[in-house]
This record gives structure tokens, C-alpha cells and sequence, in this order.
């Protein structure tokens, strides 16, 4: 029994190590424009921050870049020592300096283009192909300056050519992120550009509003990710064949539904909860159409959602499901719905009458003109498959290729405003959706596509829930490309 234990141990050791060992770990060092940010400061968005969301899962990317520091700064705090302690051979690391090395009255940060910064350039380089892994070197992004005439100017000067000149001396692989960002910014003109970088109306945090024209919002780091990640795509490096299309970002709620089990670990109607109650099986469809997936554990706040392209929220907890439920709050509301407006998709999926939490969930659904009914509709006992059978379905992306689907224990819908129904029975409505500003709603009066649900490990094959679960990713990303 002790060697048989020891093999599975052993076995699960080695399979933790060989996955580790086929993922690319990519290191990337810089200053603010690549940095992760604080949620305080959001939208101010570092590049680096969403440089994920445009490689596959082949890629784990570690962010050591920080705000206000140069190759000089940077060396000197001892930064770079802990990623060079961390680089395995056929790591990647990204190096992106500029901004501060030019700061000629900080002795702590300047470094001469052609001199100290070119040597701490060759410092990187040189010391992370001694431990194995490939050096690529960025030149920085420009900043927002723009002359009386409109034209861009050249705030970097010598700094992105001795860059370029030491990627020549060494052979190191350049992404020139001067000249790309150049481009884009010049082309957009100087009102344009704006919705790149960190201006933002006046805030309590911020009560004259913000106008950075050096730092960059969420759709300007997504923008410079993009950039970099193409350019990467046209090297003959191994880290360029896991570049990918820009990711969307599917967040599941786990704030407002947060169950524990007799373990007291949390499950039910989860990514991570691979048995009935959970949504692991749609979370793999999910990542099949290339959505990158985020529980949200924390409330929805402005700089939570800023991340999200899709944001769902299934069956908010009542009183016997946890005793300190997170309510949907009227500040969750306001954020939820100024996201929406500004483009983000909403799935919203009920429970039937005693299993869900109504009173702060319609609160949030009523912002859209939707409005759930604490009632019991599809009652199935014990297998008594056709009592959730819905077989009347319409011509809507939902039920393409689809003719029957199973749903037990639905809460019904009322819809005003401009929402409109998807799926009725009779004249009871179960599913409805909204368009909202620039975003979309659907609504749906049950959890629905949960694991023991969505396939036919129980349902009799003349169900159709996992075409509909594929229909149903589809339809929410495709809102998102909208």
C-alpha cells in the first residue's frame, strides 16, 4: 500500500514538473509604462500589466517592472538581481528602459545614452544568456507631445538609438516600440491619442481629473501589448509561435456566490469545481474558443471590471447558503452598469424561487429592464427528463443547430424597458436580453450549464445543452468583438 502511495506521489510530482518545464516563462523588466498598477490608480494601465492576453497558455509571464525606475535604479535596488536569480535556461526576458534614465537632475536614475545606459543594456543581455534564457530588447513608447502643428515629438532623443545600436553590437532581437508607438500616436493626432493615455475626468481621488500624457489607460496598454506581441510574431524565436489574438477575458463571480463545502473550501458554480456542481466543463469551452477565464473573488469594483470582457454572475447566495452573504450593493450596481454602458458583456443567471438570493440581484437586473421572479417553473421529479424539456426554441444565436435543451427549476423573467425576451414557455419568459449603451445583457432564470447539465452524463442524448453551451460562448464573445 506505502509504494503504491509513494508512486502516485512520484507520479504527480513529475507530471506538477514536466508541466512546469513546457510552460515559457517570460520576464519582463521596465519602468511605469509596463508596470503593474494599483487598483487606486486605475485606469492607469502598465502594458506589461495586459501583456497576457496575447499568448496562450503556453506562456506565464512575470511582471518585475516598476514604476520610476531606470536601468540604473533598477540594478542598483537589487530588481534585476532577483530576476536574474529566477532565469532557467529558455526563459524569455523582455527589457523596456528610457523614461527615467533620461532624468538628468535625479542622480539616482540618469544614465548617459551612449554610455551607463548602453552598459547596464549590455548588463541584462550579457548576464541572462549566461544563465540560459534569450534577452529581447524593447525600445521605449513615446509619450503624448505634440507640437502647435500637430506633429508628434522626439521626447526619448539618443535613448531609443542606443538601444537599437547594442541590439546591432550584440545581436539581440529588437522590438522597436519607438517607432511603433510613433505610428499609432501620430496617426490618431493629438485628441485621439487621448483615449490611449491617463486622462481621465475629475474624481475624489482626482478632483482636477488626470492628463498624463506618459502613462497609458486599459485600451492604450492593451494597444502597446498588441504591438509588441506582433512585432514578436515576426521574430524566429520559440516564445513567437505562442502569440495569439488578443484574449478576452471571461470573470466569473465568487464575491456574491461564495459556498463552502463540509471542507470549507469554496465550490458551486465555480471554474475550478470539476464535479456536478460546478462550472468546469463551460469554463473548457470557454478556453477552446481562446477566452482567458478570472474568478472574481472581490467585489466588482470600477478597477476589477476595467480587466473583464465578460462578467457572470450565477445565483447569489442566500442566508442557508452562507450566513454572511455578499449583497449586491448599490456602489456594485454603479460600477457594474458603467461597464456595461462602456461595452462589457453581462451573463446574469438566476435559481428558482428558494434557491437565490432576489431581492439585490433584481436590483442590479433592473438597471437593465429585467426583473427575475422568485418561482419554481420546470419542477422535475426524481428522472423525469421531459417535465425541463424546451423544445419551442427561436431563431436566435443561442439555439442555432439546437432542438431541444433541458432546464428544471427555472425562475421566470419580466422584461421593460428596451429588454425583450429569448426563450418563452408559454407566457412564462426564461431567458431575456438587452443591449446597454455599447454592452449587452442576457438573463437567464437558471444556473443552467453546470457540469451535471451540460453534457449527457445524465441528460438522455436527445438534449442538447453542450451545443447550446457552445452556442452560448459564442454569442458572448462575439458581443465582445462588437
Amino acid at each position: 500500500m506505502n509504494v503504491k502511495i509513494i508512486a502516485i506521489l512520484l507520479t504527480l510530482f513529475w507530471m506538477g514538473n514536466s508541466a512546469q518545464k513546457d510552460t515559457i516563462q517570460l520576464w519582463t523588466i521596465g519602468d511605469s509604462t509596463m508596470a503593474n498598477k494599483k487598483a487606486e490608480v486605475f485606469p492607469e494601465t502598465g502594458w506589461g500589466q495586459v501583456l497576457h492576453q496575447f499568448f496562450d497558455e503556453g506562456v506565464k509571464i512575470h511582471n518585475h517592472a516598476r514604476n520610476g525606475r531606470s536601468t540604473k535604479s533598477f540594478i542598483d535596488e537589487g530588481r534585476w538581481k532577483v530576476v536574474l536569480d529566477s532565469l532557467k535556461p529558455g526563459d524569455y526576458v523582455f527589457i523596456q528602459f528610457g523614461h527615467n534614465d533620461e532624468k538628468i537632475k535625479d542622480s539616482t536614475r540618469y544614465t548617459v545614452p551612449f554610455g551607463s545606459y548602453s552598459d547596464n543594456l549590455k548588463k541584462f543581455v550579457t548576464e541572462s544568456r549566461e544563465k540560459g534564457a534569450t534577452p529581447i530588447l524593447l525600445t521605449p513608447i513615446v509619450r503624448r507631445k505634440f507640437d502647435a502643428k500637430g506633429k508628434l515629438l522626439d521626447t526619448h532623443k539618443d535613448y531609443p538609438v542606443a538601444v537599437r545600436k547594442v541590439a546591432k553590437q550584440l545581436d539581440v532581437p529588437l522590438i522597436d516600440m519607438e517607432k511603433l508607438t510613433r505610428k499609432i500616436i501620430q496617426t490618431m493626432g493629438p485628441e485621439k491619442a487621448k483615449e490611449l493615455y491617463d486622462w481621465t475626468p475629475p474624481t475624489k481621488r482626482y478632483p482636477e481629473g488626470r492628463h498624463d500624457d506618459t502613462h497609458l489607460k486599459v485600451k492604450g496598454a492593451q494597444a502597446v501589448a498588441s504591438l509588441a506581441a506582433q512585432a514578436l510574431k515576426k521574430l524566429s524565436l520559440g516564445l513567437s509561435k505562442h502569440v495569439v489574438e488578443q484574449r478576452p477575458v471571461v470573470g466569473l463571480d465568487n464575491w456574491f456566490n461564495r459556498e463552502h463545502n463540509k471542507a470549507g473550501k469554496l465550490y458551486h458554480y465555480t471554474w475550478t469545481d470539476t464535479l456536478n456542481s460546478g462550472y468546469s466543463q463551460l469554463g473548457d469551452i470557454f478556453k477552446a474558443k481562446g477566452a482567458e477565464l478570472r474568478t472574481i473573488g472581490q467585489a466588482p469594483t470600477p478597477a476589477v471590471l476595467g480587466y473583464l470582457d465578460v462578467y457572470i454572475i450565477v445565483d447569489p447566495d442566500t442566508t442557508s447558503e452562507n450566513p454572511h452573504p455578499n449583497y449586491i450593493s448599490k456602489e456594485d450596481i454603479q460600477s457594474i452598469t458603467k461597464w456595461v454602458k462602456n461595452g462589457g458583456v453581462l451573463l446574469l443567471m438566476a435559481n428558482d424561487g428558494p434557491n437565490c438570493e432576489f431581492t439585490h440581484l433584481n436590483q442590479l437586473a433592473g438597471a437593465f429592464g429585467i426583473h427575475f421572479i422568485p418561482e419554481t417553473l420546470n419542477p422535475v421529479i426524481n428522472h423525469k427528463w421531459e417535465m425541463g424539456a424546451e423544445t419551442n426554441l427561436p431563431d436566435h444565436p443561442l439555439f442555432k443547430g439546437v432542438k431541444k435543451i433541458y432546464m428544471k427549476e427555472v425562475a421566470g423573467i419580466k422584461v421593460s424597458q428596451s429588454s425583450h425576451p429569448v426563450l418563452t414557455d408559454g407566457k412564462d419568459i426564461l431567458m431575456a436580453e438587452t443591449t446597454f449603451g455599447k454592452g449587452k445583457v442576457l438573463a437567464v432564470g437558471d444556473p443552467w450549464l453546470y457540469n451535471e447539465y451540460i453534457g449527457n452524463s445524465r441528460l438522455p442524448k436527445s438534449f442538447e445543452n453542450r451545443k447550446a453551451a457552445h452556442n452560448l460562448v459564442n454569442y458572448l464573445l462575439d458581443e465582445v468583438k462588437k
